[in-house]
C-alpha cells in the first residue's frame, strides 16, 4: 500500500456525495477518517495494511449512506 492508495480513498468519498440529494454528514467523518490514518501511516504509527482496511470501511460506510436524508434536514 502508498500514501497514494489513502488520498485516492478520501477523494472517491468525497466525489461521491452529492450536495442536496444527501446527507453529508457520514460521508464527511468516513474521510476524516481516512485523512487522520493518513497522518498516522505518514508517521510511521499504524501498520500500512491496517490503514488501508480503515479506508476501505469508512469507503463502505460512506457508501452505505448514499441517498440518505440528514437528520437535521428542515425538509418534509
Amino acid at each position: 500500500m502508498n500514501r497514494g492508495d489513502l488520498a485516492t480513498a478520501a477523494a472517491r468519498i468525497r466525489a461521491a456525495w452529492v450536495p442536496g440529494r444527501e446527507c453529508r454528514l457520514r460521508p464527511r467523518r468516513a474521510r476524516i477518517y481516512v485523512l487522520r490514518v493518513a497522518r498516522l501511516d505518514a508517521a510511521g504509527l499504524i501498520r500500512p495494511d491496517r490503514a488501508l482496511a480503515v479506508a476501505a470501511r469508512a469507503e463502505v460506510l460512506a457508501e452505505e449512506m448514499e441517498g440518505a436524508r440528514c437528520p437535521t434536514s428542515t425538509e418534509t
